[in-house]
């Protein structure tokens, strides 16, 4: 047999071999494609993530850009601003207009000032030429004006009057506006000799007003906005002055009317006063003083009022057998038991209602307004009702009274203020037996507790 003979098992064996062999190869083969694939996909996932960033970076690199450019236009318009702003504190653009029109005004005012001078000739002269030897003298008047402007810038920088150099200015470009006026009209009429004139006045006056008004500027260093601030704030002082003067006006005519004697002593203190030693207030009172030696708006007559007033007022309480204390017991008790109906406090019923009928009337006070009923302390030696003064001390204390006087116990403060007097005239009077017992009970009660 050949040597290369291999049986079944053999061949089958190896074909095994060769198919696993293929299968390992094409695994290897579909891994490796898949992790091509995988890489592939994740090469290009970074790729787009890497693209996002970026971008996400340039946006922000572009928005930080427009910010910068937002800021510097904002910084550049602000700076304008306070350009403008300084440049029309400090008057730039007046200035610079009076500077063009003092240099339009020599253009203008020197070719006439020359045509005039320059064609002057002498009487009876023939072909005259021009005249050369007055040619200097425009300039010269046009400088002496200019003279005088210079002069006044100087003197304030030395801090010497201005005014002569004022007047110098005034009266030498005067003779340059008058010599152009009489040769304007001359020879184009009034209206150009008006023109012309102008040409030589306005340059030098306007030249002084600058310079006046830069004086003051260098002296108020003050805002523009802290300027119009105090502005406002003096024009409302001096409103608020003038109000406050018409009403001293109005009140010192009052015076003068009412207290002639008063107002004359008053004008006295303030004139030997220096200004603004004594108020107003201050001398009013004083000339009250030394004219009746009593507190303001009281006189000798008006005390004499009031002594008559409270002698009567005593008089009126001797009828009745009461004193000024009682009446401001009674006002005190007034206040603290207000009249409810109830047991807090004393009603407005009359005595004559209390069922049992006693003298002491229960613990009711009588109304001021029924005629016929006792007052609140009753008078001495009266009682409130027709019962006798021998059942008075076998009447049991009322629970209301006895409230009634714990309460005022309360508002007095100290019980040893506490008195038989004040008792009757909590409860709404009754005998004085009744009350001492009212007033032993609840002294006996509180001094238990």
């Amino acid at each position: 047999m050949s040597a290369d003979y291999r049986s079944w098992e053999e061949r089958e064996a190896a074909a095994a071999k060769t198919r696993a062999e293929a299968a390992r190869i094409a695994a290897e083969v579909e891994a490796a494609r898949t992790a091509g694939a995988q890489a592939a996909e994740a090469g290009a996932a970074k790729t787009a993530t890497d693209l996002l960033a970026e971008q996400v970076k340039q946006a922000g690199l572009r928005k930080k850009l427009d910010a910068v450019k937002e800021a510097a236009k904002d910084e550049h318009t602000e700076l304008k601003a306070r350009r403008r702003e300084v440049n029309a504190d400090n008057g730039t653009a007046f200035k610079r207009i009076v500077n063009v029109a003092v240099v339009l005004g020599l253009l203008a005012a020197l070719p006439a000032q020359l045509s005039y001078f320059l064609g002057l000739h002498k009487k009876g002269e023939e072909s005259p030429g021009v005249a050369w030897l007055l040619g200097p003298i425009p300039i010269f008047l046009e400088l002496l004006a200019w003279v005088g402007v210079l002069g006044t810038r100087w003197a304030h920088r030395k801090g010497l009057p201005r005014w002569p150099f004022w007047f110098l200015t005034a009266g030498l470009a005067s003779i340059a506006g008058y010599i152009n006026l009489a040769h304007g009209t001359d020879e184009y009429g009034i209206v150009a000799g008006v023109a012309l004139a102008a040409t030589s006045v306005i340059g030098p006056v306007l030249a002084e007003v600058r310079d006046f008004l830069e004086g003051r500027a260098a002296a108020d260093t003050r805002s523009v906005e802290r300027r119009a601030a105090e502005k406002a704030a003096a024009k409302r002082e001096a409103r608020a002055a003038r109000e406050l003067k018409k009403v001293h006006d109005a009140e010192d005519e009052r015076r003068r009317n009412l207290f002639p004697l008063e107002f004359a002593e008053y004008e006295r203190i303030i004139v030997a006063h220096p200004t603004g030693a004594v108020t107003r207030e201050a001398a009013w009172r004083q000339a009250w003083d030394n004219t009746h030696l009593l507190p303001l708006a009281t006189t000798a007559d008006t005390l004499a009022g009031r002594e008559d007033a409270r002698a009567a007022i005593n008089a009126v309480l001797r009828n009745v057998d009461r004193t000024p204390e009682s009446e401001a017991v009674d006002r005190l008790l007034a206040e603290i038991f207000r009249s409810d109906g109830g047991d807090s406090g004393p009603s407005q019923k009359p005595a004559g209602d209390d069922p049992d009928g006693s003298a002491g009337g229960g613990s009711r006070v009588l109304r001021p307004a029924d005629p016929k009923a006792p007052g609140a302390l009753g008078r001495k030696g009266k009682r409130a009702s027709g019962r006798t003064a021998g059942k008075t001390p076998l009447r049991p204390l009322e629970a209301a009274h006895l409230e009634a006087v714990r309460k005022l116990v309360d508002a007095l403060g100290d019980i040893d203020r506490l008195s038989a007097r004040k008792v009757r005239e909590v409860i709404g009077g009754g005998s004085n037996e009744y009350a001492v017992r009212l007033r032993d009970a609840v002294k006996t009660e509180l001094a238990a507790n």
